[in-house]
């Protein structure tokens, strides 16, 4: 899969001073921008799993009326207490 990202002129000044700057000589641009694709990805998640690991079970049950869904039809059976867990 191929994905591009359209970026401004001062956009793609900066990611090309940040890829001088820290990108390893052995990794060339494309592994490099899929590791901080990824990573970027990871830290998303982390701070999506902490906000509703954060959630009162009410804000929960709020959301999940809000998608249309119902929390009774949903199987957490064998998920932990976290969501990251």
């Amino acid at each position: 899969m191929k994905l591009y990202i359209k970026m401004t002129k001062a956009e793609t000044e900066q990611w090309d001073a940040l890829r001088e700057a820290i990108k390893p000589p052995e990794s060339d641009d494309s592994e490099f921008a899929k590791v901080l694709f990824f990573k970027g990805i990871e830290s998303f998640m982390t701070q999506l799993t902490d906000r509703i690991n954060s959630m009162t079970d009410e804000e929960k049950e709020n959301i999940l009326k809000q998608s249309g869904l119902d929390a009774s039809s949903l199987d957490f059976s064998g998920t932990s207490e976290r969501i990251d867990g």
